[in-house]
This record gives C-alpha cells, sequence and structure tokens, in this order.
C-alpha cells in the first residue's frame, strides 16, 4: 500500500513538475519566436535570442532548420562555437526525425503547437536534449526549430526550484540520469544516496533519459503512515471535486440533449419551410395553367420552367433527408472503390459551370496532382456538391470558390475554399452536428435544413476519412475532405 501511495504522490508530482517545464519551454518558444522576427546583421544574434541564451545558461544551442528554399538551410544561434561535429549530429537527428517532423507540421497547420523531443540523438556522455517545434513566419513560411538544451543545467536551475516547493521538507526527491547511479539533483543538501534508494522512480516527460525518485525522510513506517493520514484527507477532498465534476458532466449532458431538441424542432421549423415555398410556387402556376389564365407561349413556357426548377428543388430537400437517415441508421450502402479524383471533380464542374455562372460566380480548381482515392463515388460527389452549395450560400459580395488537391501522409485531400461570410469559431464547434443551425449573425438568415454538413461528416467517417473546417468570420471558409489514398497510385512527396 505504501508504495502505491508512493506511486500515486511521484505521478502528481512529476505532472506538475513536467507542466512546469512545459510553461517554461513555451515561454522561451515564445520569445524565440519573437526574437527570429528582429532585424539584426548577419553575424551577430537577434537581441531577445541574445538575451534568452545569456540568461538561460542550459539553453545550448538554437538552430533554425529551413529546406523550403530548394536546398537545406540550417541557421545556428549561440554563444559558443558550433563544432562541425555537433553539425553532423544535428543533420543526422533530423533527417531521421522525418516523421516527428511531419506530425509536428500537421499539429502547427490545425493551430496547435507540439514539442517533440528527439531521441538518442546525442552520444550519451553528454546530457544534452534535442526539442524539436514548429515556427511559421509572416509569410506562412514553415520552419523547423531545434532547441538544444543541457537537461542536468535545466532540471538543477529550472526544475529545482520548483521540487524544493513541492517536497517541502517532508520527504527527498532526486533526479538522476539513466545509467547512472548518483543523482544530479536532490532536495537534500549532500545527498549521496543512488538511484536503488528511491521508493519509486519516473521519466521527465521532456527529458526521457532522466528519471525523478522519491523516498521518505525517515524510515519508521509510523511515521510514513501518520505522514499518509493528511494525504487521505486531501484524497477525500479530490473526491468531493470529482463528485461536482460529475455533477457539472451531467449538467451539460442534459443541456446537449436540450439543445438537440431545440434544434431538432428548429430542423422541423426550417424543412417545413424549405418545403412549403417550392410546394406553394408549384400550385400556384400549375393551377394558373390549368385554368387557362396564361395566353403567351412564351409565358406557359416561363412558368413550366418555373414548376420544373421548384421540383428540383423540392426532390433535392427530400433526397438530403432521405440521404441523411439511410447514412445515419447505417443502411446506405457503399462501394468503396478507387476514385479518379480530377475526373469526378471535373464532372462536377461541368455540371454546376452553368448553375455557377448564373449565380455570379467565378471558381478555380487546381489539378496539378493527380492521385486516386479509396473512395465510394456517389458518396465523394455528394460531399463535395454540398461544400459547393455551402460556398454559393453563404458567400455575398465576393464570390469565388478555389478547388485544390494535395496529399498528407496516406490521405488524398480536397481542399473547397470560399470567400463568403466565415463561421465563427464559436460554431465551427458545432456545425457538423446534426440540425444545428446558427442562430445568430448573417449564417442565421440563410435558411436550410441543417443537415448538409452533418451528412457530409457522416458520409466522410463510412468512407474512412474525415472532415474538417478552418474559417474567420468575414473572410471565408475552408473545408477540407480527408480520402484514403490508393496505394498503387500514391507517389509520396516530401515538402522538406
Amino acid at each position: 500500500m505504501i508504495q502505491d501511495i508512493y506511486s500515486k504522490q511521484l505521478e502528481a508530482i512529476l505532472f506538475s513538475v513536467n507542466q512546469y517545464s512545459d510553461d517554461v519551454l513555451n515561454s522561451w518558444i515564445s520569445k524565440i519566436e519573437a526574437g527570429l522576427e528582429e532585424e539584426h546583421k548577419p553575424d551577430s544574434l537577434p537581441p531577445k535570442i541574445n538575451t534568452l541564451l545569456n540568461f538561460y545558461s542550459s539553453i545550448a544551442h538554437i538552430i533554425v532548420f529551413d529546406t523550403l528554399q530548394g536546398k537545406p538551410v540550417r541557421t545556428v544561434f549561440s554563444l559558443h562555437e558550433f563544432e562541425p561535429y555537433f553539425k553532423n549530429i544535428i543533420d543526422s537527428a533530423f533527417k531521421q526525425s522525418r516523421p516527428q517532423i511531419d506530425k509536428l507540421i500537421s499539429y502547427k497547420k490545425s493551430g496547435f503547437q507540439k514539442i517533440d523531443v528527439i531521441q538518442n540523438s546525442w552520444p550519451k556522455k553528454l546530457p544534452l536534449q534535442t526539442l524539436l517545434f514548429i515556427r511559421e513566419d509572416q509569410n506562412e513560411h514553415l520552419q523547423v526549430i531545434g532547441v538544444i538544451i543541457d537537461a542536468e543545467t535545466f532540471i538543477q536551475d529550472m526544475v529545482g526550484p520548483r521540487l524544493q516547493v513541492v517536497a517541502r521538507d517532508q520527504f527527498i526527491l532526486s533526479a538522476f540520469k539513466k545509467g547512472e547511479v548518483n543523482p544530479i539533483y536532490s532536495t537534500l543538501a549532500s545527498d549521496n544516496s543512488v538511484v536503488g534508494a528511491a521508493a519509486q522512480t519516473k521519466d521527465f516527460w521532456l527529458f526521457p533519459d532522466y528519471t525523478l525518485g522519491i523516498r521518505t525522510m525517515g524510515s519508521s513506517l509510523e511515521a510514513v503512515t501518520n505522514e499518509r493520514t493528511t494525504t487521505n484527507l486531501y484524497l477525500l477532498i479530490t473526491l468531493d471535486a470529482v463528485l461536482i465534476l460529475a455533477v457539472i458532466l451531467v449538467f451539460r449532458n442534459v443541456q446537449k440533449e436540450v439543445r438537440l431538441a431545440q434544434n431538432k424542432a428548429d430542423f422541423v421549423s426550417n424543412v417545413s419551410h424549405e418545403i412549403r415555398t417550392p410546394l406553394a410556387l408549384i400550385s400556384m402556376f400549375a393551377e394558373t395553367l390549368e385554368l387557362g389564365r396564361v395566353k403567351t407561349e412564351e409565358k406557359k413556357q416561363e412558368y413550366y420552367s418555373i414548376i420544373s426548377k421548384e421540383t428540383h428543388r423540392l426532390t433535392g430537400i427530400v433526397n438530403k433527408i432521405l440521404n441523411f437517415s439511410q447514412t445515419e441508421a447505417n443502411k446506405k450502402a457503399l462501394t468503396i472503390e478507387p476514385v479518379h479524383v480530377n475526373t469526378e471533380i471535373k464532372k462536377i464542374l461541368n455540371t454546376y459551370d452553368f448553375h455557377l455562372t448564373q449565380k455570379g460566380f467565378t471558381y478555380t480548381f487546381k489539378d496539378q496532382l493527380n492521385f486516386m482515392v479509396m473512395a465510394d463515388r456517389e458518396a465523394l460527389v455528394e460531399c463535395l456538391i454540398n461544400l459547393i452549395d455551402n460556398a454559393i450560400k453563404y458567400s455575398t459580395d465576393k464570390k469565388h470558390i478555389e478547388i485544390m488537391l494535395e496529399t498528407e501522409n496516406s490521405f488524398g485531400l480536397i481542399i473547397v475554399k470560399d470567400s463568403g461570410i466565415g463561421i465563427s469559431s464559436m460554431d465551427q464547434k458545432h456545425i457538423f452536428d446534426k440540425f444545428y443551425r446558427v442562430s445568430t449573425g448573417d449564417l442565421a438568415k440563410s435558411r436550410g435544413t441543417g443537415l448538409g454538413l452533418s451528412l457530409v461528416k457522416q458520409l466522410m467517417e463510412a468512407q474512412h476519412g474525415r472532415v474538417t473546417v478552418s474559417s474567420v468570420s468575414g473572410k471565408g471558409s475552408t473545408f477540407i475532405l480527408y480520402f484514403p489514398l490508393h496505394t498503387n497510385h500514391y507517389h509520396s512527396w516530401q515538402r522538406y
């Protein structure tokens, strides 16, 4: 039981220490990014980076690695000489860490800054660790930034004071390097203990070559159990907090159900309006024709055209509802097969060309890539048409739609970008929910069923893909459809 208690205690401490380390590193990253934006002489350091390197001795070197300009470009910021031996290590480590870098780039493109560690990049005798993150400059140009940290100095100077606060003379915390028996840092002065003396040890997040150990100040079991009594009280308080959190989660679930019920009610209202309008027009013009009130043949043809147009519109609404119902109930049979993306997009644009022109839209299709994806042909077409319809519906003054193709890892991407009114960050979380309709702003003025994007999400997931959105209010939206690539027609390409 005591071992278990110490393990949990160490996990809590390690979480706090690791979170603190993350905060320090994020602060450094912000300063590095700000420093890289500064103008400076070619043979000198940017002022902010120079200050950072002087103030924090645990930062050995900062590497800016950039290969987007046709050939590898490496820039080193350091107060010390960067030996050729180090350059070879860094170049090799960056090359071997390509999968990690690709993941960091995908996170950055999704709006999430992540820090990752290059494993085993330095000889064991050196206490150096290389941390990577991705930076985007003012020209939206991505760079790989490597921060080479002296892990032992970082633990002693940055983590050590934090460990002292946490320990509070109640237990001893010691940091060890794997493969060595004596601690590199301990909360107990003149601590000559070995790693085996620790009751429990666990690894640091950012420094996997180092572990944190915990042990009691005394060896008396009674003293340990008395100390745990206070801990148990804290656990009871934590349990109360968990119960409160559970109540909050239940309340949120109830709110979600209420919102869903409201969305369903709005859906019925919107669908009724959507259906009533074409039915009213069909009924009115059919009755006019039936009663013989139209005298000229030209006018008759106009009325016939309106009836046909509204019938197609009504059919589209009904088909969308039926498709959504079948997909949600898993009754829609999909045939997953290799599909030429370029061919299908061109067919859709040829079909929609007149409609887009009539609405005053221009469009471009960048088909510089040619690949096949594993998808259901009809489902792919339906997803893309839904996104084009959305772009038409929610564009006002600037009427332009851009369709692009890209590949990312094992996925083929169809990107649909418009210059419409955009979607707020709050609404972006819910636009793929069934029946969801934006209740305020310009988006709320356009009626609809609230099923289009939900249907797109369901169809993409049924095809083992996904759909994402990025948007800024007033500046348009970008939707991306991810389809699994057909491997026989996929040729990998590198950005770096």
